[in-house]
């Protein structure tokens, strides 16, 4: 899952972060990533799947912020600027895992 949150003065900065995930829909959907968009009180959930799913929060964000949380539910990478996507795939890829789902896609090809 990516979280990315930002404030009304950052609203630009996030939409920007998302559009440029959104860019690389295969490799998130491959990786079954799922991104809420919270800007001020609005979270805005996609998984590629469906239509978005707007969600209210009674949270106070400040700032930019992207986070990475892994299937464990651990936080895996967090920052205050804009990434590109390979930022979060090349992540995933070294994860427990992501790791055991490519050996068994493998096994399945062979």
């Amino acid at each position: 899952m990516i979280i990315i949150s930002a404030d009304e003065t950052n609203s630009k900065l996030a939409e920007s972060q998302f559009n440029v995930l959104q860019a690389e829909r295969d490799k998130l959907k491959d990786r079954k990533i799922v991104i809420y968009k919270c800007i001020r009180d609005n979270c805005i959930f996609y998984n590629g799947k469906e239509d978005s799913k707007t969600i209210k929060i009674n949270a106070s964000i400040k700032g930019f912020e992207t986070i990475l949380i892994g299937l464990d539910g651990g936080q895996k990478f967090k920052s205050k600027k804009l990434e590109k996507p390979s930022t979060f795939f090349n992540l995933i890829e070294t994860m427990p895992m992501r790791q055991e789902e490519l050996k068994n896609q493998k096994k399945r090809n062979d």
